[in-house]
Order: structure tokens, then C-alpha cells, then sequence
């Protein structure tokens, strides 16, 4: 198998693949269950009885499994520890299966009836396919169940038979290396085709010039969250003062430049779950959930502020601005985001009209002058 390092989207999107072969399954567990009895009954061997009703009753938990794990991901994305549950139990059912088909393959093909030789051939035949087609997205799981249903075919055959039976091994063989090769070539195109999808995803959800969210990734977090009644989130808006003479002086290079230094301090201030997005040319949107009470969303506007209205060192020289930073808080099961979103904006140009700061309905920083040597000491009112 391939090496490969997967991240944990790409992982958790490959086991959600696994549910979506019901059919196949279905079809199988009927194909086992019919050829099976019908070589139990014809050879009169309880233990092949036995290992039907295994084989039946794996594919039956296999489709339960199936729809209990499409019933969940309607509800949204598995966590990578759920998806690996979710991997194990696709493993166990699926070993469950294999084993059946390889104990029917290698004891068919230890007996001289050609008939049942040639249900076990296309039994072996349509499950291998199957398992190439709807297991790759695992790699290790679909060669697991390739080796374990074929090789007892194999060696039966190669053992029992003579000259035509070590042909079909032969044959049995090379179409177990080329079915391994499928898988391996299978996978690595389900992974780039993932990652891609996924990479185009993030691209839509984020922005560009400074690598925060957008406006619709700040609205998907924002739907996602999910907490108890005293939990409360806020949201805080604000814009940059005096930036427009930052990019008529210095040009719009340097704004840019200051607007992906801005994104860096916020990513380096913010932990999870709190999410920084750029609405705007210069404005911003700060997402802060899980909080008790308002100080704590002052507390946050506060260190914003002062990480902020650091200087900036663009190409030689530096620069300062001001923020004009407004937030706003709500109980999170009664929580809206544009309402949010509206009472921090207007928080935040009354505070822009005093002349820059942040509020709850408003702190206040007076906005620096351009150059670091005229940029005048920030102030924090309530």
C-alpha cells in the first residue's frame, strides 16, 4: 500500500466514503447467502452451514452499520476519533464477510465438483471487484480483505488440483497482485481528489490577502456552534483608523502588507474556538464563543486592541493605526449572528466618531498618526 500522511479531513472524508456502498453490500450478502447454502447443502458440511450464517449476518450488520452511519453524518462532519469507530466497526464486518468467502473458495476448491468451482470462481470474482471499487478509499482494509478471501482459493487450488486447477491459481494470483496494484492506484487518486475538494472548500470559506475567514466562513462557524444554556458568545467589529493615508503614502503594497501582519497577530492571539474573518477592505469581525459574561469579551476586545495598534515594520518603515472596535454579546442558544453583528458595528462607529476605540457598546483607542514616532498613546474608556 501506498505511503501516505493524511490529514485529518482528508481521513475523516475517505471513512465517510465507506457508507456509501450499501447496494453492493446488499447484493453480495444475497449472492453469499444463495451460493452458500447451496454449497453447504451440496457437500453436506455443517461447518459450511455455519460460516454462511456468519457471512449473512456480517453483511447484515455491515448495512446497519451503513445507515446508522449515513443517519449521522446528515447531522454534520464525524471528528477524526468518531470516524476511526466508525473505520473499526467497517473493519469488522467486512472481516466477517471476507473470512466466509475465502473458507467457501478454498473448500470448493478442494473438492473435484467442477459446478461448484465455477459458483466459487464467480463468487470470489464479483466480492474482490467489489471490495476494490467500494474499500480503496482504505487501502489497508480493502487488501485485508482481498488476501483473506482469495489465498485460501489460491492455495486450494494450486494444492488439490493438477495441471488446470495450478493454472487457475496462477491466474487467481496474478489477479490478486493486479486487484492490489488497483487499490493502491485507487486510493492515491481518492486522496488527491479529496484534498483538492477539500483545498477549494477553504479557498471559498477564506481570505485570500490575509488568510483569515470570509463572511461565509464566519457564518458556517458561527452555525456550528453548540453549547449549554449558560454559555454566551460575542461578536466583535472593527475597523482600521487612519489606514487610507497608510496606502496613499506608502502605496497599496504596503497596505496589503499591513493587512497580512494584522492577520498573523490575530491568528497568533486567537486559540480555538474563537475565529477572526475580514468582512471588508479594512474590516474585521472577531467570533468569541464559550464565554460566561461580558468581561470576558472585554477582556479579549481589550488585548485585540493592544496587539493591533502595535507599529507596523512595512519595507523600512513604520506605521500605526487605530482600531474603532465595537462587540457584542448574546446567550448562545438565543444567538444571531447578524444581530450580533449589527449592535457591534454600531458600537463601533460610535466609538470611530469619538475618535477610534473599541466598546460594549464600546472601548476606546484614539487612532495613531501614520509614523511611529508620531503615534500618540493609545486609551481604553468603557
Amino acid at each position: 500500500m501506498p505511503a501516505s500522511v493524511e490529514t485529518d479531513d482528508v481521513y475523516v472524508a475517505l471513512v465517510a466514503d465507506l457508507a456509501s456502498n450499501g447496494l453492493p453490500i446488499a447484493i453480495m450478502g444475497i449472492t453469499l447467502g444463495g451460493i452458500g447454502l447451496f454449497v453447504a447443502q451440496a457437500l453436506s458440511q455443517a461447518v459450511l452451514f455455519a460460516a454462511v450464517a456468519v457471512g449473512v449476518v456480517s453483511s447484515l450488520c455491515k448495512l446497519g452499520l451503513i445507515v446508522l452511519q449515513i443517519r449521522r453524518q446528515e447531522r454534520g462532519p464525524l471528528a477524526p476519533r468518531e470516524a476511526r469507530r466508525w473505520e473499526r466497526g467497517h473493519i469488522l464486518t467486512t472481516g466477517g464477510v471476507a473470512i466466509v468467502v475465502g473458507v467457501l473458495a478454498g473448500t470448493v476448491f478442494a473438492q473435484p465438483r467442477v459446478e461448484l468451482q465455477m459458483l466459487a470462481t464467480g463468487l470470489l470474482f464479483g466480492y474482490c471487484s467489489g471490495a476494490v471499487t467500494n474499500l480503496s478509499v482504505r487501502p489497508c482494509l480493502a487488501a485485508g480483505a482481498l488476501l483473506v478471501s482469495a489465498v485460501p482459493a489460491i492455495v486450494s487450488a494450486a494444492w488439490f488440483g493438477g495441471m488446470p486447477h495450478g493454472l487457475l491459481a496462477t491466474m487467481f494470483a496474478l489477479f490478486l497482485v493486479g486487484a492490489l496494484q488497483s487499490v493502491a492506484a485507487t486510493y492515491r487518486v481518492a486522496t488527491r481528489q479529496i484534498t483538492m475538494r477539500l483545498d477549494m472548500a477553504a479557498l471559498a470559506r477564506s481570505d485570500a490577502l490575509t488568510g483569515l475567514a470570509n463572511r461565509l466562513g464566519l457564518r458556517e462557524a458561527f452555525d456550528r456552534l453548540a453549547g449549554t444554556g449558560e454559555e454566551r458568545v460575542a461578536v466583535h467589529c472593527f475597523d482600521l483608523d487612519r489606514f487610507k493615508p497608510v496606502n496613499d503614502r506608502y502605496g497599496h503594497a504596503a497596505g496589503d502588507a499591513l493587512l497580512q501582519e494584522l492577520g498573523a497577530r490575530l491568528r497568533l492571539l486567537l486559540g480555538p474556538p474563537a475565529l477572526a474573518a475580514r468582512t471588508g477592505g479594512d474590516e474585521f469581525v472577531v467570533l468569541q464563543p464559550g464565554i460566561r459574561n461580558a468581561e470576558e469579551a472585554e477582556a479579549l476586545a481589550r488585548r485585540i486592541v493592544h496587539a493591533l495598534s502595535a507599529p507596523y515594520h512595512l519595507g523600512g518603515e513604520t506605521v500605526s493605526v487605530g482600531l474603532s472596535l465595537g462587540f457584542a454579546c448574546a446567550p448562545l442558544r438565543a444567538a444571531n449572528l447578524d444581530d450580533l453583528v449589527r449592535r457591534a458595528d454600531a458600537a463601533s462607529y460610535a466609538v470611530k466618531r469619538r475618535g477610534g476605540g473599541v466598546a460594549a457598546g464600546a472601548l476606546a483607542v484614539v487612532a495613531p498618526r501614520i509614523g511611529a514616532a508620531d503615534a500618540e498613546p493609545g486609551s481604553v474608556a468603557c
